[in-house]
């Protein structure tokens, strides 16, 4: 079993895109993920200890990832983790790698805009709809041919 693994960090460089053997998409990329904590005496916030992790991403999933995320962007990883040990010659250490599940900016240091791929658009629509019909916010949706829909309901807690 592998253990689920959620880390919020910086990409170290921008992701390299390659295709396996077998033509299946693969980005690899690394996050910084570094602790903060408030030092009371200095009252001041202060970096702590960087943990570096391999992140790699497949099939469509990596594909976004390589269009969308650069080095230095402020990133949220969803995945599965595996640390391994590894040896070159008199070196030897130890990586932590995650397979990634979903990969998304984060939002608490600056703005993404969403283009969702035509597969999504389809997945999205329902059965019954028209040919109008388009999830609010998709690339076909604009105040010119918006369809009635209804408004979200409020619910009280």
């Amino acid at each position: 079993m592998k253990d689920h693994i959620t880390i919020v960090g910086n990409v170290g460089a921008d992701p390299e895109f390659r295709r396996l053997p077998d033509g299946t998409p693969v980005v690899a990329l690394r996050v910084a993920s570094t602790e903060r904590r408030y030092d009371a005496k200095a009252g001041a916030w202060v970096d702590g200890h960087t943990s570096w992790y391999r992140v790699s991403v497949f099939r469509a999933l990596g594909e976004h990832v390589a269009a969308s995320v650069r080095r230095g962007q402020r990133v949220v990883v969803l995945g599965t983790l595996a640390i391994k040990r590894w040896e070159a010659g008199e070196k030897s250490g130890t990586d932590a790698e995650i397979d990634a599940l979903a990969v998304g900016h984060d939002l608490a240091f600056g703005t993404t805009v969403f283009t969702g791929t035509s597969r999504l658009r389809e997945e999205a629509r329902p059965v019954e709809a028209d040919a109008q019909w388009a999830p609010a916010g998709s690339v076909e949706d604009s105040a010119d041919d918006r369809v009635d829909r209804p408004e979200p309901v409020a619910t009280p807690f």
